[in-house]
């Protein structure tokens, strides 16, 4: 019985072209979709947390 696709060693290659690829990727910098989205407010999350926790606790209001 064969091994199993993922079972098999990596060539030298591939370790190369990743390096190179997140070099690339890094000099780049980040997204402009995901610098939009790290600057979107997150709201009142403390107050959601709380509302949460208290659901969680099965406490009534």
């Amino acid at each position: 019985m064969s091994r199993h696709i993922t079972d098999h060693a990596r060539s030298a290659s591939e370790g190369a072209r990743l390096k190179r690829f997140l070099e690339l990727q890094r000099k780049e910098g980040i997204h402009p979709a995901v610098q939009e989205l790290s600057q979107r407010a997150h709201g009142n999350s403390g107050a959601r947390v709380t509302q949460f926790v208290r659901i969680e606790r099965h406490e009534e209001t």
